[in-house]
């Protein structure tokens, strides 16, 4: 599936790389890579939280650690990247699976958005927004169709 990138192309392919490494960081839930990845003032909107700041974020990482353990995975689809010099916004579906459970356990797509900014030659993470579609009217995840896929991390 082709990435639809508005912007410098090789801008957008440091980005890509950059979250290639941030997928690896989290499928094996190394919270140092992970907040390593982030700006001192980093902020996530999640499904059911807000937080800011560096301190809050990794705290909500050890949240996640009963959830991840081995054979994790990270797919992504519909990837969009915009990039200029110094910012970039990612925005794409994607889902954290256990590699064992494919196929047995239908993981739901989440929308996801996340925001960089280089600094001192590396791009960090500001911002980053994971939410579910949700039926407004009967309160019930909304499955989006299984589309084939790009998954960054090999």
């Amino acid at each position: 599936m082709p990435i639809e990138i508005i912007g410098d192309q090789e801008i957008a392919k440091e980005v890509l790389d950059q979250i290639k490494h941030w997928d690896s960081a989290v499928v094996t839930l190394d919270i140092d890579q992970i907040t390593n990845q982030c700006a001192e003032d980093v902020s996530m909107f999640d499904v059911s939280s807000q937080m800011n700041g560096i301190e809050e974020y990794k705290t909500e990482w050890y949240k996640f650690s009963p959830y991840f353990n081995e054979n994790m995975q990270i797919s992504r689809r519909n990837i969009k990247v915009y990039t200029s010099d110094d910012l970039a916004v990612v925005h794409c579906f994607s889902k954290v699976e256990h590699k064992a459970l494919l196929g047995k356990l239908k993981m739901p797509w989440c929308r996801t958005t996340i925001c960089m900014k280089k600094d001192h030659e590396q791009w960090l993470l500001v911002h980053q927004h994971i939410s579910m579609p949700i039926n407004l009217t009967d309160g019930k995840a909304i499955t989006l169709k299984d589309e084939p896929k790009l998954r960054l991390l090999g």
